[in-house]
This record gives C-alpha cells, structure tokens and sequence, in this order.
C-alpha cells in the first residue's frame, strides 16, 4: 500500500466502542473471531474507542463482519471492513479511493458520497479531503459524487496517521452497525 510498510497482517475491521472498554471488546472480538481464522491480532486502542482487527491481507473484512453480527459484542457500536489503507495524506488516500473504485466489482459509473471521520490531527479537514478525494475519482470517469441519490458509500476513516478505507453500498450501511 502506498507509503505503508507491508507487513505478515493487514488492518482488516475498525470497532468502535465506548471510551475505556476497548480491551474488554477486543477480548471479546479476539474470542469471536479466533477460531474462524488462521491469524488474527486486535489492538485495543485505549482511552480512543477504537480496537482495530489484523488478519490476513487475503481474508474478506465483510466475512469478519458477519461472523461479529451473529455474536453479541457487548459495548461495541460499529464494526467498519477495511478494504485498503494508508498513509494519512491526501495523494495517498485519493489513490488507494481510487484504486477501490477501479478493482471493486460493480458496474460503472457509479454513484457514490465519501464520508470521513477524522481521529488525530495528520488530516486538517474531512470535508476537504472528501473533495479532493471526489474530484479525483470524477476525474477518472468512471464515478461521479452525488449527495441525494448515491448508491455507494466511500468510507475514509483517519486514525493518527493512518487511514482506512472502505466502499459499500448505501443498503449495506445498517449491517456495519453491531449493537
């Protein structure tokens, strides 16, 4: 990934959770999740309300997802799939978006809105780097940015000085939320 070191395990889900039980979560997510993979790391971040979910770069975030669903996390919110990453920068996030929009399988052109939530202080604005991030995949032709009848969602989540990312349709949006 651009300007990110490879390493054996790939971010896979991002949990949110209330402030001051993310080791309690990603003790429960660990215990979810162990057996239905071969590798997998959680990393609480404490005092943030994140935990963060390593796996294999090759396992599917959404089949992690589901597998979340049907157990009950207790004090978990949102489990978001991560797709791709990167380094928190604007030329390195608009091209590992525009990469997801070129490989992910969908018809094209599509329509889509990026939200952005922003934990840390690498990126200055969302909204900022939600238009250059859409000006740059418009550019491409095969998307276009649309606010009322969008059909994919876009997901830029910024963590300190990385940034995760991932794209879905609007209809999946309730599936993301775990409790």
């Amino acid at each position: 990934m651009n300007g990110v070191k490879d390493s054996e395990l790939a971010p896979r889900l991002l949990i949110t959770t209330f402030i001051g039980r993310e080791r309690r979560v990603g003790e429960d997510v660990m215990n979810a999740l162990f057996f239905k993979l071969k590798r997998i790391e959680v990393v609480p971040l404490v005092r943030r309300g994140i935990v963060i979910v390593f796996s294999e770069p090759d396992c599917d975030p959404w089949h992690m997802l589901n597998a979340l669903r049907s157990l009950h996390i207790a004090g978990a919110f949102w489990a978001i799939p991560v797709e791709r990453y990167a380094v928190a920068r604007y030329e390195y996030i608009a091209r590992e978006c525009m990469e997801l929009v070129l490989t992910k399988p969908q018809h094209l052109p599509v329509t889509f809105i990026a939200l952005c939530r922003k934990r840390g202080n690498y990126i200055d604005s969302c909204s900022r780097l939600c238009r250059f991030v859409g000006q740059r995949i418009e550019s491409l032709g095969v998307a276009e940015v649309d606010f009322r009848s969008y059909e994919y969602v876009l997901r830029i989540e910024i963590v300190d000085d990385r940034a995760y990312i991932s794209m879905y349709r609007r209809s999946d949006e309730p599936m993301l939320r775990i409790s």
